[in-house]
């Protein structure tokens, strides 16, 4: 969900390690600059996504968690891979807002754990983070 729009929800995720792109980023600016068609589509059914900011010059609350049915073991090796490492998540809404997770400097690690019957990956963090997420803004 986002402060915009409080009914609306995560409808696509993707991931960008922060080597493949450019990043403009001015800490303090609600605005990022990258390249989305370079990042890494991820197939989520559902997914949440939480933002808590308590007080203005406080690091930020933010916690994901998305649900991965397609559980074939060459899906989850390629999600585990690919979060293997840090980088940059851009989550679509429903209302048709992308937001921005992470940034060159502060990259956000996603886990990949596997439960359930029938199987699901469920990708998830929680952390604090020196900014909100921010506003797309492709060049």
């Amino acid at each position: 969900m986002n402060r915009e729009d409080k009914r609306a929800q995560l409808r696509a995720m993707s991931f960008l390690p922060p080597s493949v792109s450019p990043v403009v980023n001015l800490p303090g600016c609600d605005t990022i600059g990258l390249n989305p068609g370079l990042a890494i589509p991820i197939y989520i059914s559902n997914g949440e996504w939480k933002e808590k900011m308590e007080v203005a010059g406080k690091p930020v609350e933010q916690e994901l968690n998305a649900t991965v049915t397609d559980t074939s073991r060459s899906s989850e090796k390629e999600l585990r891979a690919l979060f293997g490492a840090e980088g940059i998540l851009l989550l679509t809404f429903t209302n048709g807002e992308t937001r921005v997770v992470g940034t060159d400097e502060f990259p956000v690690l996603v886990s990949v754990e596997r439960s359930g019957n029938p199987g699901t990956l469920t990708l998830s963090f929680k952390r604090l983070s020196p900014e909100p997420a921010k506003t797309l803004s492709s060049f």
